[in-house]
């Protein structure tokens, strides 16, 4: 298989929502010895987890502080917004997006018709 990034239908990357980050950061770098480095987005901090130098997911802080701490799984896609679309047809819901990522792709997140939630996202060109 090649790059998670490039290959359709691969998780690619791990995102944790937390309704406190700092902690989430000490406790998961201790379990597995992650290291974070910190981005500025529009929306806030971003910390990107690395494992062994190799950037694996984020963690962002959660937007909703009544809805319990989580982890979403972003699947590869050839076509985000083909992917949100044929995901309503099917019965599921959009729950966010699609929406770009600057200098990173267009992402969004689906809840199929049993409420698990999962997110899509086409990749700009990722070398990894």
């Amino acid at each position: 298989m090649g790059s998670p990034f490039k290959t359709p239908g691969t998780l690619s990357w791990h995102e944790l929502t937390s309704n406190n980050c700092k902690d989430s950061m000490g406790f998961y770098g201790e379990i597995f010895g992650w290291t974070f480095k910190k981005m500025n987005m529009p929306q806030g901090p971003y910390y990107i987890i690395e494992n062994q130098g190799i950037s694996i997911g984020g963690i962002a802080p959660n937007p909703c502080s009544k809805m319990p701490s989580h982890w979403t799984g972003y699947i590869t896609v050839a076509d985000v917004d083909e992917v949100a679309i044929k995901a309503k047809t099917l019965g599921g819901d959009l729950l966010y997006g699609p929406e770009d990522i600057p200098n990173i792709g267009r992402f969004c997140w689906i809840q199929d018709p049993a409420g698990a939630i999962i997110a899509a996202i086409t990749y700009k060109n990722r070398d990894e």
